[in-house]
């Protein structure tokens, strides 16, 4: 009887310290990602079929994920967190966790598959780990450092409290460039041909934005403004055209990257935050109607409308493998 009693004390201590798991994702299912912040949680959307598979309640204040080079884990990060979690989608469970302490609002995966870029909010940098949870450097930045986009082993950086962009050689751990965007700049897409970056933003609170601006990467001279109201603060890109998402107006702009010509309009979602374009569909994440609008990108119209957790803020796509 004690031997009973001592096992199943052992069982329950073991499922303790594995903490709690979910519904298993399988390797070959090509999925749509959602970061729920409202509620902590994660959905999970089946491409092929257009529904939701599960979501992931995780109640922790996450601020994003990101896809680990294995393609099979993802790392929840956000800045009330003291670490930054891995999960195993095929597990459905936390499998490791890396003390990074609060700060962390971005984690962006480098274009080598090496490294981790982590925008630090308390201590105002760029922090690099390796892909297995080792810190390597870090490098001072604007105050709020927020989106990160990388080309070519340099990384632009948005300062969300401050008036400028930062730029990082990625190699060198070093600062070699900045120039003044406007205050509470967010989202940015480099343009196809490596040269432009194109930036969206809220506004400084006494004026609401209106713009996205495009800014010579060499040279830092702003060398476009385009029209695109209101609250442009998610910008995306394909090979052809670059996408401004508006939280304010809830609309979706295309314009062509070669022309800078707005090519394409839609009124989508509620309070839309996360935009992601995959092959012909969109996907835009509705922040206050707690649902994920799929989208035909050759006429810019919805398609259909998928419920998930509450608060969706990001997108993010896992290809299944061998598809």
């Amino acid at each position: 009887m004690r031997k009973f009693i001592f096992l199943l004390c052992f069982l329950f201590l073991l499922v303790g310290c594995q903490g709690s798991s979910y519904t298993p994702i399988a390797k070959d299912k090509n999925v749509i990602i959602t970061t729920n912040i409202k509620e902590g949680s994660i959905s999970f959307i089946d491409k092929k079929s257009k529904k939701l598979i599960t979501t992931w309640e995780l109640n922790e204040p996450m601020a994003g994920i990101a896809l680990l080079p294995n393609n099979e884990e993802i790392l929840v990060y956000g800045k009330q967190l003291e670490y930054m979690y891995v999960y195993s989608l095929t597990e459905g469970r936390q499998v490791d966790k890396y003390k990074t302490g609060k700060g962390i609002v971005n984690v962006v995966v480098s274009e080598d598959k090496k490294q981790l870029f982590a925008a630090d909010q308390n201590a105002q940098k760029v922090r690099f780990f390796t892909i297995e949870g080792k810190e390597t450097g870090s490098v001072s930045t604007g105050k709020g450092p927020i989106t990160m986009v990388e080309h070519h082993n340099q990384l632009s950086v948005l300062n969300f409290y401050d008036t400028k962009l930062t730029t990082i050689d990625t190699k060198k751990k070093e600062a070699i460039q900045s120039f003044m965007i406007p205050p509470a700049s967010t989202g940015a897409t480099i343009s196809p041909d490596g040269k432009e970056i194109w930036i969206g933003g809220h506004g400084d609170g006494s004026q609401v934005n209106e713009k996205v601006l495009v800014y010579s990467l060499q040279s830092g001279e702003m060398v476009r403004s385009l029209h695109a109201p209101f609250m442009p603060v998610n910008i995306t890109k394909d090979d052809k055209y670059v996408y401004a998402l508006s939280h304010g107006s809830n609309t979706l702009r295309k314009f062509d990257a070669s022309t800078y010509q707005e090519v394409g309009f839609a009124e989508v979602g509620s309070n839309p935050f996360a935009f992601l374009k995959s092959g012909a569909e969109g996907y835009v994440a509705s922040y206050d109607s707690d649902e994920v609008c799929v989208m035909d990108m050759k006429n810019m119209k919805i398609k259909q409308t998928i419920k998930v957790g509450k608060g969706p803020f990001q997108l993010i796509e896992r290809e299944g493998e061998g598809q």
